[in-house]
């Protein structure tokens, strides 16, 4: 039996974290364990939740973002533990049934390193069921009524594992790693503070360096659309967004798709994490 970590990077929104964990808790017959980054400062409710529930997490005193968030978590997977799979999920999703077991099997049945599962999200949601509306408030559609479940209303999941090879959807927000990925491309570029492009960066880094991956089209998780920034203080905005775009272009010799440069794939030391971040905070 393989052992297995989900990951999770929290910035508040703490009735959506327990959604997440909740959904894969129930979702999934294998023996799953939990490590919570808390990372917005004096976040007591979260903290509260993990100590009651048995939940292992850390809390961030500053604002150091998601890239930092996602670097402590392999460090407590494969620098304290030496889990087999790390499965990373956003704190804003619902896992339907089928999701993290069909991630599981994959992993144990195939040679793939990275197996990300197929999002369907709140914008598609209300596509196809516009008499929902009604739950989500605004354009940034917040979502507060969490007696209400509209998510409930798709059922494109299957216990059938389907299979979309050299294909990734969702490296960060539904996504196992084998110890094998960290090995060969390490952690993540803090540069991208506080969450902007770091899954393109981490995506391609993966296809340079010939890392097997899959999507499985029948792992499908709901996913809420960045509650972090829309319904918390997530410390983002468009300027950060703008500011990490021209480092990746920079960094790779052109946007996402259109890349011209081989940068190096692997970082293996996270020595100056937290000087990088304040340069980018100050920027």
């Amino acid at each position: 039996m393989h052992k297995i970590l989900v990951g999770i990077g929290t910035f508040g929104n703490l009735q959506f974290t327990k959604m997440t964990i909740d959904s894969i808790k129930a979702t999934s017959s294998y023996p799953l364990d939990f490590f919570v980054v808390i990372g917005k400062p004096n976040d007591n409710e979260t903290l509260d939740y993990c100590v009651k529930n048995d939940i292992t997490c850390i809390v961030h005193n500053e604002n150091l973002g998601f890239p930092y968030a996602v670097n402590d978590i392999y460090d407590y997977a494969w620098k304290s533990n030496d889990y087999d799979y790390l499965i990373i999920t956003g704190n804003d999703i619902v896992a339907y049934p089928y999701a993290i077991d069909s991630l599981i099997k994959v992993a144990d049945e195939y040679d793939y390193e990275v197996i990300s599962g197929s999002q369907y999200d709140i914008r598609s949601l209300l596509q196809e069921h516009p008499e929902e509306r009604q739950y989500f408030y605004g354009d940034a559609l917040l979502f507060n009524d969490f007696s209400h479940k509209p998510w409930e209303l798709f059922s494109g999941y299957s216990l059938e594992i389907a299979i979309s090879d050299m294909a990734l959807s969702d490296i960060q927000n539904f996504c196992l790693y084998k110890k094998s990925v960290f090995d060969k491309i390490g952690y993540t570029d803090v540069n991208f503070y506080p969450a902007y492009y770091i899954d393109n960066d981490y995506a391609r880094r993966i296809v340079n360096s010939k890392i097997r991956c899959c999507t499985l089209r029948n792992a499908r998780f709901f996913h809420f659309w960045s509650r972090t920034i829309y319904q918390e203080t997530g410390g983002s905005n468009p300027h950060f967004f703008e500011n990490n775009r021209k480092y990746y272009v920079t960094k790779w010799g052109g946007d996402f798709g259109s890349e011209l440069y081989q940068a190096p794939t692997l970082i293996d030391s996270r020595e100056g994490e937290k000087e990088k971040i304040q340069r980018w905070k100050n920027s």
